[in-house]
């Protein structure tokens, strides 16, 4: 997949689950498009910018559930991507909450580094 492309979808498949626009069946067979790393690392996001104690966590963390208890394939998927050295190196590198207000820039940093 082109990476202008894979940005694009990436943002529109973590806008899908932070906002609910989508369905888990809509946000899974879009999943398998991507790479299994920067699908790992946006659902890492997700769970540190809504820890459970925030109260607008409580949509985007039941999205989440419904998606990995649904389709447990993608939760494979994506713990095997967090042994990839990307995630390592993203992980080392960067903190999750500089990317809160621009996830844009996030999925950006990482499809470069995947395409790279």
């Amino acid at each position: 997949m082109d990476a202008q492309v894979q940005v694009r979808e990436s943002l529109r498949w973590l806008d899908g689950l932070e906002a609910g626009t989508q369905s888990a069946n809509d946000l899974f067979f879009l999943a398998e498009k991507l790479d299994p790393v920067l699908i790992s690392l946006m659902i890492r996001y997700l769970r540190k910018k809504y820890p459970s104690a925030k109260p607008e966590a409580a949509g985007v963390l039941a999205r989440m559930l419904e998606l990995t208890s649904t389709y447990p394939q993608l939760v494979k998927k994506t713990r095997e991507a967090e042994q990839d050295p990307i995630t390592e190196w993203f992980l080392d590198t960067y903190s999750f909450a500089d990317f809160y207000n621009k996830p844009n820039e996030l999925v950006q940093l990482i499809v470069d580094k995947l395409e790279g």
